[in-house]
């Protein structure tokens, strides 16, 4: 009990002043190209520049994918935020594939340093994104969660999607700066986070995948602490109540630990939350069938919002 009222007064006090906060305007200058087209579906190529500048000029360009139905009319719509060091999108696409045979508008996001934003072709997708310092790291991440906020800000500008049924999906580093972002916006209506957690410099720290770096690089854990201030959910937990969220997580995650991904579903007091057996990468096998279920669970939420 005292520690869900600390929670609760820590998202209270961080009303103003945050790092995530957005004009709400969308991007002025997005391009949209169409790259694909058959009797179902048409895809486009989207661009748009970043809302805040990295050193690397490449990193400040937005790519998106998205893809709509053609039948008429405004469909609801999933933005899509992908596991982040990974060489390809061939675990997202097992979801987005479902979510575009289920009649969904999708846009998926390359998030900062992935695939197109990569600073030099040889660096391998999402490498650079692991910054050395905590104010780096710290800006990565705000950079990650207001591209996310731009993205769904254009969102609400397309004829082809119904602006009161969007949903926000992220996997892993995905989950986490989606969870940020929902805290924030009110475009979204409904979001699904598989393998995410909270509390983000104790999970830097503790997981198995990033405590190593973080120790190499000299990143003092303090300092992390500060410099993340207004970036995680735990922060705006006042603000979550109320927010409808399906949380799936894995009983033997060390990339992820229980504790970080219970701190999750304290940020979003509301939420509901699934545990399936496995780790972190053994949970591939349930890609056999989860995509069927968030995908029902989208159209659950999204109808039930129009």
């Amino acid at each position: 009990m005292i520690a869900a009222w600390v929670l609760f007064l820590a998202g209270a006090a961080s009303a103003a002043n945050s790092p995530l906060d957005y004009d709400g305007k969308p991007p002025a200058h997005a391009s949209v190209r169409e790259v694909a087209r058959d009797s179902r579906r048409v895809e486009y190529e989207v661009t748009f520049p970043s809302a805040l500048k990295s050193p690397f000029p490449s990193n400040d360009t937005v790519w998106g994918h998205f893809s709509v139905p053609v039948a008429t009319g405004s469909a609801p719509c999933i933005l899509v935020l992908p596991v982040m060091a990974a060489p390809n999108i061939w675990i997202e696409e097992r979801f987005i594939k479902r979510f575009e045979a289920d009649g969904f508008a999708v846009l998926w996001l390359e998030m900062p340093y992935q695939f197109h934003r990569r600073p030099n072709p040889l660096i391998p997708s999402g490498q650079v994104f692991l910054a050395r310092t905590a104010k780096r790291l710290s800006f990565n991440f705000r950079q990650s969660a207001l591209d996310a906020r731009r993205a769904l800000a254009w969102l609400t500008t397309r004829p082809e999607v119904d602006a009161k049924r969007i949903g926000i999906f992220g996997i892993s580093l995905g989950a986490m700066v989606g969870s940020a972002a929902y805290s924030v916006d009110s475009t979204p209506s409904y979001a699904v986070f598989l393998l995410g957690g909270a509390d983000f410099p104790d999970l830097a720290a503790h997981s198995s995948m990033t405590g190593p770096f973080i120790r190499k690089a000299g990143i003092d854990l303090g300092s992390l602490a500060q410099a993340w201030r207004g970036l995680d959910p735990l922060d705006y937990v006042a603000g979550n109540i109320g927010k409808q969220v399906l949380l799936i997580n894995v009983l033997w995650d060390h990339v992820i630990p229980k504790a970080n991904a219970l701190k999750l579903k304290a940020a979003f007091p509301a939420s509901r939350q699934m545990w399936l057996p496995f780790g972190h990468y053994s949970a591939i096998i349930h890609l056999l069938w989860i995509p069927a279920v968030v995908s029902r669970d989208f159209q659950k939420h999204l109808t039930a919002a129009h």
